[in-house]
């Protein structure tokens, strides 16, 4: 007996986001399955924060239907457990590192030495171990949002979301989130499906798929090879994109251009 596919981690249908009951986006439709990497693309306003927040169930769609692991989101603490979340923006914490990802297990007594397990892992996974007892005011731009997605995935989530994580990252940085969200994929604990909302061509290139926004709509959703294509990242973006690909197979290199001024009209 061919063994059954296993359920995807998150599905819409139908979906219309918004806020105050305007819609930024219609005409959602997705599945996402476990392992998967899904980055979300567009220009400022396309929508890309409001869909992660439905995503999260922060927020209730204006139309359409939300499914994750197949059923509704749970309460309470089990949802840690379905959804795992960064918003980009958060304030330096004033708990050390190892209480930040201790409150992802959405706990409501002190840890078991269960629970505390898992957070030595997420802090292993994370490369944290060693800064674990340090204040998270003084870790670096890198560091922190490394904390944040251990916080995040500590209770295992069947999906996380990440919303513009390697935002103000220098390269060491980006380098080091990029290869914590690289690990989730084998998470000791289940393949994690991941949901990221970026500006960040090269991010969203090591994706499985990419969802480019605009207008309103999925404008297109497949592999980053033919959705960051210069000519619909011009028509989404506003600006010129010169895509460079790797000969040995790697991440495609982008180069932004800003668009030219217009030239003024001549006087009638």
């Amino acid at each position: 007996m061919t063994p059954a596919a296993p359920r995807p981690a998150l599905e819409a249908t139908g979906l219309a986001v918004g806020r105050r009951g305007a819609a930024v986006l219609t005409g959602v439709e997705l599945s996402v399955q476990p392992g998967e990497r899904l980055a979300l693309v567009g220009a400022n306003g396309s929508g890309k924060t409001t869909l992660l927040r439905a995503l999260a169930g922060l927020e209730p769609p204006l139309a359409g239907a939300l499914r994750w692991d197949g059923g509704a989101l749970p309460h309470g603490g089990a949802r840690v457990r379905a959804v795992g979340v960064l918003f980009q923006g958060e304030p330096a914490s004033r708990f050390t590192v190892r209480e930040l990802v201790t409150l992802g297990l959405g706990l409501d007594a002190p840890p078991s030495p269960a629970a505390r397990r898992r957070v030595d892992d997420a802090l292993a996974l994370a490369e944290l171990a060693a800064l674990a007892d340090r204040p998270c005011a003084t870790l670096s731009g890198g560091e922190a949002q490394r904390a944040l997605v251990a916080r995040a995935v500590v209770a295992a989530p069947r999906l996380v979301l990440l919303d513009e994580p390697t935002n103000h990252l220098d390269p060491a940085g980006r380098a080091m989130v990029e290869a914590l969200v690289d690990r989730l994929r084998g998470h000791p604990r289940g393949a994690i499906a991941v949901v990221i909302a970026t500006h960040d061509l090269a991010l969203a290139a090591g994706c499985d798929r990419v969802a480019l926004l605009h207008a309103g709509r999925i404008a297109a959703l497949g592999p980053p090879a033919r959705v960051l294509a210069p000519a619909l990242l011009a028509a989404a973006l506003g600006v010129e994109v010169r895509r460079l690909d790797d000969p040995d197979g790697g991440p495609p290199l982008f180069r932004v251009i800003a668009p030219r001024p217009r030239a003024p009209e001549a006087a009638a």
